[in-house]
């Protein structure tokens, strides 16, 4: 679908996000660069540098956070068309902010969830399902490793009362366009990665790493795990911390 992009500068919007974000975020240039699309980054006080507007993938809309809710309450037509790349969406908020765009408005959903809840709420876009932009970086096999990394959130996303004593959450401790040289030399010290962190058990699992994915707050998760994550032989999805 994004061919019709080919060759063109699109204004874009990248929201603030962590470390695990990154993965996203360097996985979009790759596909932008695949593509020669030209990004000019953009924020919520940015007039329009460009006709299209592309708006990176992610989990930022949802009712946990306002980035790109605020952004779009306003720039409700400002762009003639918008873009918003593969992204977890629910919450009545942001189908109010969606059907009052005025813009041509694509939508790509990385999971069946948001996309079945979009198709169901929105008037006047198009809802299309792909996979989270971070897999378009390719990592080489590396060395087994040793140990387990514990890796678990401890922000709204979260459903566990403790942490293991050893946990390390490696996503929090950066930033949404950070290289990722950090993120992989921890990663690939380990043999194995339990976490409630989609983009560390995203990047655990291109590397090869054994991957435990436990749920978060939300679908998110496990709607990822089952849309792009399932065919991966060294990952499996864990219903509860003690099983």
């Amino acid at each position: 679908y994004l061919d019709k992009y080919k060759n063109i500068s699109v204004d874009f919007f990248r929201f603030p996000g962590n470390y695990g974000d990154s993965l996203i975020w360097h996985g979009t240039k790759i596909l932008l660069s695949s593509l020669n699309i030209l990004e000019r980054y953009v924020d919520i006080s940015s007039p329009e540098y460009n006709d299209v507007l592309f708006i990176d993938g992610g989990g930022n809309f949802v009712d946990y956070y306002s980035d790109v809710r605020d952004f779009l309450i306003k720039k409700p037509a400002l762009y003639s068309e918008i873009v918003i790349l593969p992204h977890t969406i629910f919450g009545e908020k942001q189908v109010e902010v969606l059907n009052n765009i005025s813009s041509n408005l694509t939508i790509f959903c990385r999971e069946k969830t948001s996309a079945k809840f979009l198709e169901d709420k929105l008037t006047h876009s198009k809802v299309y399902l792909w996979h989270d932009c971070a897999f378009y970086n390719k990592f080489s096999q590396i060395p087994a490793g040793n140990g387990i990394l514990n890796a678990f959130r401890s922000d709204n996303e979260s459903i566990l009362s403790t942490r293991p004593e050893s946990n390390n959450d490696l996503s929090y401790n950066g930033y949404a366009t950070k290289p990722l040289n950090e993120f992989i030399e921890i990663l690939q010290k380990y043999a194995q990665v339990n976490t409630d962190r989609l983009h560390i058990a995203i990047g655990s699992t291109l590397l090869g790493k054994q991957v435990r994915l436990f749920r978060n707050s939300y679908y998110k998760n496990k709607a990822v795990f089952d849309y792009s994550l399932k065919k991966f032989p060294n990952i499996s999805f864990v219903e509860k911390f003690n099983d």
